[in-house]
């Protein structure tokens, strides 16, 4: 008989690749988040009133019951006369576009969560939990169907459609982390995911798990990380801060990791002969796999933020020219041109990219993005009779907020003379 495990994966295990890739696009997406400014949050210590801890991840308290969520930020920069603003990220990595329950699941979420109201009651007083405004964004690697788009544009939830080419290299790091995970689970004879182990896995190799929260997966061995890793620093992400490594390093360094399963607390590398099937995933196994992350470059996207129910994520053509620039203290507000390519004879769109480019000549960089399809043919097609190109811009793309450590820049549209 043909051993379950060396036949397909996709018919024998609970777990799916594309399901997979799009937890590994969501983490790629939370290092985005933090390098834009987000304060990531993973455990319910961080905030016990709003979230508590599952066996399957983070909840968020609602109204009526609590959600589970994948990536979480919170924008770490005070707003005058606003609630702290908390966004929600979910990422789907598969070939069939995006559809409607999704974007009807994540209003749900949001307005349940959005209504939620504890109280603290020391006496006979109560006291009011501090509270939070929370947004979704929504990410597709192969758009959204048109239903899904009217409704989430009617709720203000954030689609943001990755099928443009400049995302393949980050899709395609998500798919061979991913096919790598689910091929190992399947030589190990896992049943289902132990997602709680992965994401944990994947944030240490991202740096995005907060160094002041502990991890019981693993706990903090960043003396023993920095002994054993001789190289660290020439990815392109940080060394990891806690011992996700360890087991791996161990073996790298020659020492007998069989013979130390009896030290106190040490879980990494533990051989049980007679224990089936497993619950997890080999740990130094897993750890050769997502360290491969180092090597995705994400200073080629930034987050905007428009004066409109949506996000921007921006491709950056020259990120060191755009570093440079931006983070001038001088350059708070740059004025910029918008421009959508037409085709002169015709004025059809030559493609869906919006380019964004600095009226400062010596910029240097030019930026792109792709506004969600049925918004952008709203907005080309005339449907609305005082609609036009120019409105667009100078409404919805008016100014684009981008954060850069403490500081708000903004692009500015500017409209060309003449």
């Amino acid at each position: 008989m043909q051993d379950s495990r060396n036949s397909d994966r996709g018919d024998n295990l609970a777990i799916k690749v594309e399901t997979v890739r799009g937890y590994v696009l969501e983490e790629l997406l939370a290092r985005l988040l933090q390098d834009n400014g987000y304060r990531l949050l993973v455990a319910a210590d961080q905030d016990r009133e709003a979230l508590k801890d599952s066996g399957r991840g983070l909840l968020v308290r609602g109204r009526g019951t609590d959600h589970q969520v994948d990536v979480l930020g919170e924008l770490d920069r005070p707003l005058p006369f606003s609630l702290p603003l908390r966004l929600f990220v979910e990422a789907k990595h598969r070939s069939d576009r995006t559809g409607i329950e999704f974007a009807r699941n994540a209003y749900g979420t949001i307005r349940d969560v959005n209504e939620y109201y504890g109280t603290q009651t020391p006496g006979a007083y109560h006291i009011p939990m501090k509270r939070y405004q929370y947004q979704y964004a929504l990410f597709s690697a192969s758009g959204f169907t048109k239903p899904a788009q009217e409704y989430a544009l009617a709720q203000q939830i954030s689609l943001i459609d990755l099928s443009n080419p400049g995302f393949d290299a980050l899709l395609a790091a998500a798919d061979d982390i991913a096919t790598r995970i689910v091929d190992l689970a399947a030589q190990v004879g896992l049943a289902s995911l132990p997602l709680n182990q992965v994401r944990h896995a994947l944030r240490h190799a991202l740096g995005t798990w907060p160094a002041n929260v502990d991890d019981e997966d693993f706990p903090d061995l960043a003396a023993h990380v920095r002994q054993m890793r001789g190289h660290a620093g020439e990815s392109a992400f940080p060394a990891p801060a806690f011992g996700l490594a360890v087991a791996y390093d161990r073996e790298q360094a020659g020492l007998n990791v069989a013979q130390l399963r009896d030290e106190p607390g040490d879980e990494y590398y533990v051989y049980e002969e007679d224990v089936s099937p497993p619950r997890k995933l080999p740990t130094g196994q897993l750890t050769a796999i997502v360290t491969g992350l180092g090597e995705v470059a994400l200073d080629d996207f930034v987050l905007g933020f428009p004066p409109a129910p949506f996000v921007l994520v921006l491709l950056v053509d020259n990120p060191a020219a755009f570093t440079e620039y931006v983070d001038n203290s001088r350059n708070t507000d740059i004025r910029v041109n918008l421009n959508y390519p037409r085709d002169r004879r015709d004025n059809r769109p030559l493609s869906r990219d919006w380019e964004i480019e600095p009226v400062d000549g010596e910029a240097g960089f030019r930026l792109s993005f792709t506004l969600p399809t049925i918004l952008a043919d709203w907005m080309l097609g005339g449907e609305v009779p005082t609609w036009s190109l120019r409105e667009a811009k100078t409404t919805l793309l008016s100014s684009i907020a981008m954060v850069r450590g403490n500081r708000v820049v903004r692009l500015l549209y500017q409209p060309h003379r003449g």
